[in-house]
């Protein structure tokens, strides 16, 4: 699973809103902590905007530390893990913090024991965020892979049912209040679309409410092959195929798009194109 924040656009708009929202609550929390002491107050504003930039950047770093570590099956082991992580990463914000506002204020001579007043407030602020953002990343990963588990075991299924399927030669679809006759033979793939799916020619695409269980059984099995849990494609307009990461492939078809094709599916796809 690749960094969550940049597989969806939600997700890269929250991301900085939830960061300006820690940053005003740090700042009132930082005052109320000082009693409105006028004597930090001019610290307090560039300093809490600084380490919560900071604080940003750790926990974006940490998803590739907590994704390594998903491999610990140990519990005590993966405990010492996280408070080591912990601790690195509190440690570098509050460190590098400290550099970065220092060299504003060396000359203010109150400004170390500004920084050290304010160190539990610090403390408690990485605690709460590293715990939030850690197991937020521990859900993601969890739910990725049932997600994968899910799709291993559908593609284990036997594609072919005990009864004979009858295979279409042409369907019926429907489009701004219009219904076309397609041959199979003009369908160059077929994705997943919640629970529809959608259909796509050479000249446009089509919305039908049957599942990909129904269009695998019921297309020609010398012409079409599931080669993901999202997408079903014409062989005879299939370009090239090219491994992507471990586990998938991109196949790219005839007229430039590309779509995506696991291992099972890759393997079916070469014995149907006899590779």
């Amino acid at each position: 699973m690749s960094k969550p924040i940049f597989n969806l656009l939600l997700l890269r708009l929250i991301f900085p809103a939830i960061w300006v929202i820690l940053t005003v609550a740090q700042v009132a929390l930082v005052m109320y902590y000082l009693s409105g002491s006028s004597l930090y107050g001019k610290y307090v504003l560039f300093d809490m905007v600084i380490y919560s930039i900071l604080q940003a950047t750790g926990i974006f770093l940490l998803w590739f530390a907590v994704k390594y570590s998903r491999n610990i099956l140990n519990f005590p082991l993966l405990l010492i893990f996280n408070i080591l992580l912990f601790l690195i990463f509190s440690a570098a914000c509050i460190g590098l913090g400290f550099l970065i506002t220092n060299t504003f204020f060396s000359n203010y001579p109150h400004f170390l024991g500004y920084f050290l007043n304010i160190l539990p407030v610090r403390i408690f602020f990485s605690l709460l965020i590293y715990a939030v953002f850690v197991l937020a990343y521990y859900l993601l990963l969890s739910n990725d892979e049932l997600r994968m588990q899910k799709q291993k075991n559908e593609e284990k299924l036997p594609a072919k049912s005990l009864t004979v399927v009858e295979k279409l030669s042409r369907i019926i679809v429907k489009k701004n209040s219009e219904y076309h006759c397609v041959n199979v033979n003009q369908i160059r793939y077929i994705e997943a679309n919640g629970d529809y799916v959608l259909i796509y020619t050479d000249t446009s695409k089509y919305l039908k409410d049957q599942t990909m269980k129904y269009w695998e059984a019921h297309l020609p099995d010398d012409r079409f092959v599931r080669i993901h849990r999202s997408f079903i494609v014409n062989v005879e307009v299939i370009a090239r195929i090219e491994l992507y990461e471990k586990e998938i492939y991109k196949v790219h078809l005839k007229n430039g798009d590309v779509l995506k094709a696991s291992i099972t599916g890759y393997k079916l796809l070469k014995q149907k194109m006899h590779l």
